[in-house]
């Protein structure tokens, strides 16, 4: 399924947040669409990002998303909040967006990374 549509599936992440978190994730998945087909998948706190496995997860905060991405080495920039191991070949990076500044060419380079060691 191609996320192109940007619909709330989860009503309870987005309610109360403000409109410019909003605006923020519908950019983030239409950066998404261009790097091919993805599968979101609401879960209790977060929505997960999936080519055929899971390859990052946003965490809807009021004013920010907090962008969890998975990648097969270890990211260094001063933009990773933090980092762990998750498994023998993978790390979760987190990111803060809180504007659409950071959802640029750096950011969506990961993700495509991401996204392709997903598959």
């Amino acid at each position: 399924m191609i996320a192109s549509n940007i619909h709330y599936s989860t009503p309870d992440l987005f309610q109360g947040k403000s409109q410019a978190v909003r605006d923020l994730y519908g950019l983030l998945i239409g950066e998404l669409n261009r790097i091919g087909p993805i599968r979101k998948t609401s879960k209790e706190i977060s929505i997960s990002f999936e080519n055929r496995r899971e390859f990052a997860s946003a965490i809807i905060r009021n004013r920010s998303i907090k962008l969890v991405l998975r990648a097969n080495h270890r990211i260094t920039s001063p933009r990773i909040l933090s980092m762990e191991r998750v498994a023998d070949k993978y790390y979760a990076h987190t990111i803060l967006i809180e504007s659409r500044d950071d959802i640029d060419e750096e950011l969506m380079k990961w993700l495509e990374e991401a996204y392709l060691s997903s598959n």
